[in-house]
């Protein structure tokens, strides 16, 4: 059988156990279920206000909240995993077996998909209990949703690569990278329509995945005359898809890269370095 294929099943397989094993981790279920009543507690205090006669603000809410979601997971997540297992060993020990940091990569991919998919569609099933109905979504809406999930998770997996990357431990990605992370959905016009913001800023958040795919979703859950309150005053699907698959492809590319140059970095002296630095501190 090929290398590669074996590599990415026992990746997929790792990935899923890894999932199964957090779930019965009560630290990580409980930031799950605290981040769901959040998002059940915005939901019904804005379920009956409008931004303008015939569109609820809450129908707003829930395309970014969904985008937030997928960031956060993506990114930030992903780079708490990527550091806090380089500073404990596990990379340099992935990258000792055969085909070891593909199956490593192909692992926190599958975690992550899991993980998002499990949070979004409990976010779906609450929105809809609050606000009633199919929250305006067809079957080409949900078209629409699956297939920018997919892309905009490989578009962000590259920028939890790079902040894993960058910072040394996970307390600076506690800070620091949540700090990045948030300027990010606020550029890309998640906390604040795009539109609204100086010509520049528009310019930065066009350039970004986050603001396509929030705008795919906002096509999606949001009717047509909704897209008068988008820059260009329409949707544009197509320009969506293309940006975000374009950052898909070079995060395909650039994830492994970045995983090598790591795991090249990697000593077993530098990682009990800084396990007797962490020890220090405590």
């Amino acid at each position: 059988m090929n290398a590669n294929v074996t590599a990415a099943r026992a990746g997929i397989r790792r990935g899923i156990t890894e999932h199964r094993i957090s779930l019965s981790t009560p630290s990580e279920t409980a930031f799950m279920v605290i981040g769901l009543v959040a998002v059940g507690i915005v939901l019904w205090l804005n379920r009956d206000n409008e931004i303008v006669p015939g569109f609820g603000t809450a129908l707003f809410i829930v395309p970014s909240i969904i985008t937030i979601q997928l960031l956060f997971i993506t990114c930030y997540g992903l780079a708490t995993v990527v550091v806090t297992e380089r500073e404990d060993g596990t990379l340099i020990r992935a990258r000792s077996l055969p085909n070891g940091l593909r199956v490593y990569s192909t692992g926190i991919l599958t975690r992550t998909m899991c993980e998002l998919v499990e949070t979004i569609v409990l976010t779906i099933v609450i929105a809809a209990v609050i606000l009633g109905g199919s929250l305006g979504v067809d079957g080409t809406g949900f078209v629409v949703i699956a297939g920018m999930l997919i892309l905009g998770t490989v578009a962000l997996t590259t920028f939890g690569f790079v902040i894993g990357t960058v910072f040394r431990n996970p307390r600076s990605v506690g800070g620091w990278g949540f700090l990045m992370v948030g300027v990010l959905a606020y550029v890309s016009g998640l906390i604040q329509p795009l539109a609204s913001m100086p010509g520049w800023v528009q310019v930065i958040g066009q350039g970004s995945p986050l603001y396509w795919i929030g705008h795919a979703f906002r096509a999606a859950f949001l009717p047509e005359s909704a897209g008068a309150f988008e820059l260009g005053g329409g949707w544009q699907l197509g320009i969506a898809f293309a940006v975000v698959g374009a950052w898909a492809v070079a995060g395909l590319l650039l994830a492994p890269v970045l995983l090598r140059r790591v795991a090249r970095r990697e000593t077993g002296s530098a990682i009990e370095a800084r396990r007797q630095a962490a020890l220090q501190r405590v």
